[in-house]
């Protein structure tokens, strides 16, 4: 027997240790790598000077057809839910509550959506420098749910953890 299972741990993974926010994560990582997918911009049918990416006309455009970055941004938060399964289902020692990192991530990508969409404006066409009539349309509404929902499936985790920190000076 090896001696792993001998001491009475599991395999190599252990998905036994995951929490429903583990899985919750999982959803909300995949509903934003799917949400690029779906229209997050849409041009006005009525005004011809209302162009993104080559579209114009009331046509839409998906974040990959939008972003040069941002899309590549959102993949690589969406892979940190899975990166703190991994972590948790091997059992790693950490030098932070896991799920801290996750809720930062998710934290990130929403303030990144958010930005690029609201804050800062709407994108602009290349051609003409113009962002004329570019309403929102689901995939950014999507894309900021599920990265509020990474937040939060990261937060749910680290919450697991009670131990408390010592203050300085304390032994």
């Amino acid at each position: 027997m090896e001696a792993s299972r001998a001491e009475g741990r599991g395999g190599y993974l252990d998905l036994g240790r995951l929490t429903p926010a583990e899985y919750a994560g999982w959803t909300a990582a995949l509903v934003l790598v799917g949400s690029l997918f779906l229209p997050w911009f849409g041009t006005s049918e009525d005004n011809g000077n209302s162009r993104l990416a080559g579209a114009g006309g009331g046509d839409t455009v998906n974040a990959w057809q939008t972003f040069a970055l941002l899309d590549l941004l959102l993949v690589a938060a969406a892979a940190a839910p899975f990166i703190l399964s991994w972590i948790i289902a091997r059992e790693h020692k950490l030098t932070w509550k896991p799920g801290e990192v996750t809720m930062l991530v998710g934290i990130i990508a929403f303030v990144l959506v958010l930005c690029n969409g609201i804050i800062l404006g709407r994108p602009k066409d290349e051609a003409t420098d113009l962002a004329i009539e570019i309403s929102l349309q689901i995939g950014y509404f999507v894309a900021l749910f599920a990265s509020l929902g990474m937040a939060a499936s990261g937060y749910l985790r680290q919450s697991r953890y009670k131990e408390g920190r010592k203050p300085p000076g304390v032994i």
